[in-house]
């Protein structure tokens, strides 16, 4: 849910905060490749994007996508900038593992799950069918 959380925020200050203009500046100062598609891509998955995730909707194919979006909009301008420390990293490392767990191991407890009290759903074969008693019949 925190990746979710992070991921909605950035699309939120993409699209309301920095603008679009302003997004695909800062993608062309850092490289990222075709900056004039990416930036809105990138901001409209993060925005939509994290909040399906919130909801546990098609969570594995855009914990995905997003993991990829995180490596082709922050990679380039990482590498770009010489050597980099931990504070330039930690968010997008963060963000790539969040949604890596989300696309291995699916998405467990979502928002609305826990606040119905709800549990995930358990794997193949995990409760056991109770065996029937023997009746004997006199």
């Amino acid at each position: 849910m925190a990746t979710a959380a992070v991921f909605t925020e950035h699309g939120f200050q993409k699209i309301f905060t920095l603008g679009l203009p302003g997004v695909t500046e800062a993608f062309t100062r850092a490289g990222v490749p075709l900056p004039l598609l990416t930036a809105p891509l990138s901001a409209v998955l993060e925005l939509a994007g994290g909040l399906l995730l919130l909801l546990g909707l098609a969570s594995r194919p855009l914990a995905g996508t997003l993991a990829a979006l995180v490596v082709v909009t922050r990679l380039p301008g990482l590498l770009a900038g010489g050597p980099v420390g931990w504070t330039q990293l930690e968010v997008p490392w963060l963000l790539l593992c969040g949604s890596l767990a989300v696309l291995l191991g699916g998405p467990g407890l979502t928002v609305g799950a826990g606040l119905r009290g709800a549990h995930p759903a358990e794997p193949a074969g995990a409760r056991r069918r109770a065996r029937p008693t023997s009746r004997r019949t006199p």
